[in-house]
């Protein structure tokens, strides 16, 4: 076999493994499965928490946790995240979400849907590379992408129904001069939400449907090439909210797989909002044995309102906790 051929599939592996190895530190029992950054959770405010999400209605950020959460929004939402990962690792997000309520031909009443549009990307730089005599050849970087396209409809005042396609790209550029390897499919997820009485939210949420990566390295190795598939785990959620009337939200969930994963979910969040135009949140949560806390900052700016979420996760995997940061525009 030529050298650059055994040199390149060392780098690569190299790479793969660190990528995995380094997915262990936030995937829990799913970790070196496809698609760990997809578990990590999503938005300052969900992750201090404890990573709840799937029964919160009216936030941008069910783009990822639970699209039928989108028709809920009482106005058009920017959104940002940033996540302080160790290992070189990073995580970001930037998406936009809206209520649509176009007037119904038939009865004159307005329908209630939801739409968001989102980008979460993830990934590691400065992997040392290594020929197979242990010579250094530089350093490499992985980056994946999810790319969601969310729509939901609220079928009557209690119940609504989403469905969010998401393009996943995963690359490996820059492998040699002139070689990079790189995967792109596409996923759904899927969701229900449900206001059976006054306060209390319920919601279903399936993730990662259909979600893989397919690698094909015959038009790099050529005979030497194989193929192979990556299935992402299919996760499922099932969780409520409750709003009491002084404030206080408490939600809680269940989270199980096709691989035979449970966690449990739980938060409250304590919202002050007696200094108009300013607003003030407390949060905190636990996420399957690991605990976090938080605070929000809602401010107002002309005739828009910005807010601003905090979290501080505390792992029990070294070699630091990780904190989030997320910034929203409302308009």
């Amino acid at each position: 076999m030529p050298r650059s051929i055994r040199t390149f599939r060392l780098v690569l592996t190299a790479i793969i493994m660190f990528s995995l190895s380094a997915a262990n530190v936030y995937a829990g029992s799913n970790a070196g499965m496809a698609g760990a950054f997809l578990r990590m959770g999503l938005g300052a405010r969900s992750l201090a928490m404890g990573d709840v999400g799937v029964a919160i209605p009216g936030d941008g950020f069910g783009i990822y946790y639970n699209p039928a959460s989108l028709p809920f929004l009482e106005e058009r939402t920017f959104l940002t995240s940033y996540n302080y990962l160790s290992l070189d690792r990073h995580l970001n997000f930037v998406g936009f979400a809206t209520p649509l309520r176009p007037p119904s031909a038939q009865s004159g009443n307005p329908i209630t849907a939801g739409l968001g549009v989102g980008w979460i990307n993830a990934g590691t730089g400065d992997i040392d590379g290594r020929d197979t005599d242990g010579n250094p050849i530089g350093t490499f970087k992985n980056s994946e992408n999810a790319f969601y396209f969310a729509f939901a409809l609220r079928i009557s005042d209690k119940i609504a129904i989403g469905f969010a396609p998401k393009v996943l790209y995963n690359s490996f550029p820059d492998l040699t001069s002139s070689e990079s390897f790189s995967s792109t499919r596409l996923g759904f997820d899927a969701g229900l939400l449900i206001n059976p009485m006054e306060r209390l939210y319920l919601g279903v949420q399936a993730r990662n449907i259909n979600a893989q990566y397919r690698w094909d390295s015959t038009n790099i190795w050529g005979d030497d090439g194989t193929t192979a598939t990556d299935k992402f785990p299919r996760v499922y959620r099932f969780g409520g909210t409750y709003l009491f009337d002084f404030g206080l939200l408490a939600a809680a969930e269940f989270e199980t797989s096709d691989q035979q994963d449970n966690s449990i979910h739980a938060g409250i969040e304590y919202r002050y909002a007696n200094f108009e135009p300013y607003e003030f949140s407390l949060r905190a949560g636990y996420n399957d044995a690991d605990l976090a806390f938080g605070f929000g900052f809602v401010f107002s700016v002309w005739q828009l309102r910005g807010v601003i979420d905090y979290a501080y996760q505390i792992e029990d995997i070294p070699p630091y906790d990780s904190q989030v940061i997320s910034f929203s525009l409302i308009f």
